[in-house]
């Protein structure tokens, strides 16, 4: 994938399905697969007391002899954007957003301060719920229950305090599941309606934040009909006030 600018971080997309649903607990069995997208999961111990996992959750919507499912408060964040988690009693921490949910949630703005990005949202809430539970988030990975094809996420992102970009070029051999967006501002109107953010694919704006503090905006591109392979796409950012981010969320398969 040839892209002038940044790289901020590339992983593999892992098949938790067989994981999941292949295994000997007939817990994980009712992980709620169909309503999920992006996730985060990680086998943080060997088995888990339900009880000890509650300290953790803000919300809870299913509880079984075997497994729990609610939601984790995340500072900055809205109650509206806590992600899900699944916790079983054999070990598994899988956080996730609901299927309709644009992938550009993972991007962790609120925990960002510059440079390479070394965690994402849904990491971060994996991470809080081995801590209550004493567990490990060694060998977390990621999977699309969307998109169980794809194998590899790529995040770009770039941040201005004028106007800044970056290109992408996706090889015509390979196919793209999703190429999800967000766009975030701390402080795109704190006196003024008009300190603004902009963003623009190939020269069309595709989403503006204005008159908010501390708020992103997340939403999809359609492969193969707005970012389509084989051509250059310009992703540019521009701003009136601050110093806003844009970033690309990018599933694909080799």
């Amino acid at each position: 994938m040839e892209l002038k600018n940044k790289i901020l971080m590339c992983m593999a997309l892992f098949g938790i399905l067989f994981l999941l649903f292949t295994g000997s607990a007939s817990a994980a069995v009712d992980f709620p697969s169909d309503e999920a997208g992006i996730s985060a999961y990680v086998k943080a111990k060997s088995s888990i007391n339900m009880i000890s996992v509650k300290p953790a959750l803000a919300t809870i919507e299913r509880e079984t002899d075997d497994y729990i499912i609610g939601t984790v408060a995340m500072s900055g964040h809205s109650e509206e954007q806590y992600p899900h988690v699944y916790v079983s009693t054999d070990g598994w921490v899988v956080a996730y957003y609901l299927r309709d949910i644009s992938s550009g949630w993972l991007l962790p703005w609120y925990y960002y301060s510059g440079g390479p990005i070394s965690t994402t949202t849904l990491k971060e809430v994996v991470a809080e719920v081995c801590t209550q539970i004493g567990g490990t988030t060694t060998g977390l990975k990621y999977y699309d229950f969307r998109h169980p094809n794809a194998t590899k996420m790529m995040i770009i992102i770039e941040s201005t305090t004028g106007t800044n970009f970056f290109t992408v070029t996706i090889p015509t051999d390979f196919t793209v599941y999703r190429v999800d967006w967000s766009h975030w501002c701390s402080v795109c109107s704190e006196y003024k309606k008009s300190h603004r953010s902009d963003v623009y694919l190939d020269g069309s704006s595709f989403n503006t934040i204005s008159d908010c503090n501390n708020c992103f905006s997340c939403g999809s591109f359609a492969p193969s009909v707005e970012f389509i392979n084989g051509i250059e796409h310009k992703i540019e950012i521009t701003t009136s006030k601050d110093t806003p981010i844009i970033g690309l969320v990018i599933e694909y398969e080799e």
